[in-house]
């Protein structure tokens, strides 16, 4: 693990679907597993397109749809351990869907949480509530009336959904373009538009900030969903209907016996 340094060159992988969405693979099984997932639009959406590997996705062949029994909200979806996390459509409840068995295995309130646009990012979309994955276990971030819409952080426990711990990074909600976590650390854009920088990061391990100054190229202009994949070490993003990789550099402190 270590600390965000700099993003790549934009890989564009397919240009698909509506102007916002989601799109991911399972960011903790083995990589032989290839599937990928996407999720159109970010309002009232159930249809969830699974693919059997990245080349299917690219080509858009060979998948199977799932029809979630719930309605989802925002593009703060993510897959981990075989299921999908999502946020049910008007409410702050997480929902906890597992493709094998086609169930709904948990859902559970997000206490206070805002929701339905009241602390979207800064495009809107009903993103109030973005969970992601990396590599310290599965998280969400959203924010409450009583933290004043600034951007909150809680490390998740994935079979019961219960809050192991919060963290408030005092960084508005809504002036922010998107957010994803490497190894503990919430890194978040000043804008969704071009010109969009990582601008601010916060370290859960110290519970202290910086701001900061990474550029990435945000070349279709309207990015929706932003995430990282610790397997892969990549940002999935969702672009203006494209959907666009990233490569990470991640700079590794060593330390010795000496320090």
């Amino acid at each position: 693990c270590g600390k965000l340094t700099g993003v790549s060159n934009p890989i564009t992988v397919r240009a698909s679907g509506s102007r916002f969405g989601s799109w991911m693979t399972d960011t903790m099984i083995p990589t032989s597993d290839n599937r990928v997932w996407s999720m159109d639009g970010y309002f009232k959406g159930r249809r969830v397109l699974e693919y059997r590997t990245m080349s299917d996705f690219m080509k858009g062949q060979n998948f199977v749809q799932h029809l979630l029994p719930h309605p989802w909200a925002g593009t703060g979806h993510v897959v981990y351990n075989g299921s999908l996390y999502y946020n049910k459509y008007q409410s702050n409840i997480i929902i906890k869907y597992h493709f094998r068995s086609r169930s709904v295995l948990v859902q559970r309130s997000l206490s206070g949480a805002g929701y339905n646009n009241t602390f979207p990012y800064s495009w809107g979309g009903s993103s109030d509530i973005d969970l992601m994955a990396d590599e310290n276990g599965l998280w969400a971030v959203y924010t409450t009336i009583p933290n004043a819409g600034n951007i909150v952080i809680s490390r998740l426990e994935p079979q019961s959904l219960e809050v192991l711990q919060t963290w408030d990074t005092g960084f508005p909600k809504r002036s922010a373009g998107e957010s994803f976590m490497i190894c503990g650390t919430l890194y978040v854009t000043n804008s969704h538009l071009a010109g969009a920088k990582i601008y601010f990061a916060y370290y859960t391990n110290t519970s202290s900030y910086e701001y900061t100054d990474i550029p990435f190229h945000n070349q279709y202009s309207h990015i929706s969903m932003m995430d990282y994949n610790p397997r892969e070490r990549v940002l999935y993003t969702w672009n203006n209907g494209h959907q666009v990789l990233y490569n990470v550099t991640l700079f590794q402190v060593i330390k010795t016996s000496g320090d």
